[in-house]
């Protein structure tokens, strides 16, 4: 099943309503596994560059970190967008720990974007990000609707939010707000390192986003930026900065000292929009208070 994203150009639907939500859904560190399957879309083709001839499908390899105990499930989904030129691997320390919080995160390897199996290039293909977004989550939720086999009766299908680093900050973005881009499953959007100034059409719908820049990002102008947040950005929204964060480190590297907020924020969000919760993304906030020198909400 592949749900189009192609809306009207009108005003895009709301998210869907707030699900019921059981009584124990946070507080619980879950033990997490990978489960690495691939999808294939033959009905649409991966273009040709460079030295590579091209292919009459797309092929998505994917890695799904998601917690084992299915007693306290089903549990939210959340679609990862890569960046340019690397795969859910970079990414691994991150989904995991936001897995272990108590969702499943699917994370595609995107053709072409992603340097496989040729490129990299963020402009070849890149209309087919959103589509390639639309059928893996498709999948998914068809997986786990079977009941059957590792993701069976795993995923809840009304508790979906996207997010993405980078390029794929912007397709999370697309997925949350753009007409012909929009996957009205989608109840909330994350976004690391990606500048909207560029983005062309936004239609804030009630969809909350999280939306994280670093202030010596070395790919997107930090003040054009905010800038463009603070003017065109509406509620409900969050929206923090990295104080001397850069564009990749703060969430692909532990070592780094903006990670740990950086996950925490992004589990409290996830906690307030997908669970239920929202005492916990106003707690995250008052600890990004007391760091002034690792994060500040703006």
């Amino acid at each position: 099943m592949l749900v189009l994203g192609l809306v009207t150009a009108g005003c895009l639907p709301p998210p869907p309503p707030p699900p019921e939500l059981p009584p124990t859904t946070i507080g619980v560190t879950h033990t997490v596994a990978t489960y690495q399957t691939t999808f294939v879309d033959p009905t649409r083709a991966t273009p040709a560059l460079d030295a590579y001839p091209g292919s009459s499908s797309r092929v998505l390899p994917t890695t799904v970190w998601y917690p084992i105990d299915k007693q306290n499930g089903p549990y939210p989904l959340v679609m990862f967008v890569h960046g340019f030129g690397v795969t859910p691997s970079t990414y691994a320390a991150l989904l995991s720990r936001i897995a272990r919080a108590g969702y499943v995160v699917v994370a595609p390897t995107y053709p072409i974007l992603s340097g496989q199996p040729a490129g990299p290039s963020d402009t070849v293909g890149w209309t087919d990000l959103w589509p390639d977004t639309w059928f893996v989550t498709s999948q998914v939720l068809d997986l786990s609707a079977a009941g059957s086999g590792v993701l069976g009766n795993l995923i809840d299908p009304q508790r979906i939010a996207v997010a993405g680093h980078s390029d794929g900050g912007y397709v999370a973005f697309g997925d949350g707000y753009q007409p012909f881009r929009l996957d009205p499953r989608v109840r909330a959007v994350v976004s690391y390192a990606a500048s909207f100034a560029y983005a062309g059409s936004y239609q804030p719908n009630g969809r909350p986003i999280l939306h994280v820049h670093s202030d010596t990002d070395e790919y997107n102008p930090y003040d054009e930026a905010v800038a463009w947040d603070a003017a065109n950005l509406q509620p409900p929204k969050t929206v923090m900065t990295l104080v001397n964060g850069t564009h990749l480190d703060p969430y692909t590297n532990p070592a780094d000292p903006h990670f740990s907020t950086l996950v925490g924020v992004t589990i409290a969000f996830l906690d307030a929009e997908l669970k239920g919760h929202p005492e916990m993304l106003y707690l995250a906030t008052l600890d990004v208070a007391g760091k002034p020198s690792i994060a500040r909400m703006n």
